[in-house]
């Protein structure tokens, strides 16, 4: 006896799948850079400290200064665009479904 695939039922091959929302890749982007600087504000001046304390301070960095005092206004600018996406793909999903049902 051979085994045959799966049919696909009649409701699945009528319904294309969704579109892909790219509001959610965008959020995990910037929920990454985020995480990134928040480790990176927190992390990098211990890091300075400790290497000072060593005897072997670490060269001077633009990067790191720019970290150090304006470090709260990035995570704070990053948090608004994670706010953003956030309602941007919550929006796009609801205005979807809303169109789906309407057309039903």
């Amino acid at each position: 006896m051979i085994d045959s695939p799966p049919k696909a039922s009649p409701s699945t091959r009528d319904n294309p799948p969704e579109p892909r929302n790219w509001f959610y890749l965008l959020l995990n982007l910037a929920s990454v850079a985020f995480v990134v600087t928040a480790l990176a504000y927190a992390i990098v001046p211990v890091l300075e400290e400790k290497a000072a304390e060593a005897g072997r301070p670490a060269p001077p960095s633009a990067l790191r200064t720019n970290l150090r005092e304006d470090g709260w206004l990035w995570l704070l600018c990053e948090a608004g665009v994670i706010v953003v996406f956030a309602l941007a793909s919550m929006g796009l999903d609801r205005y979807r479904r809303w169109k789906k049902e309407r057309k039903c």
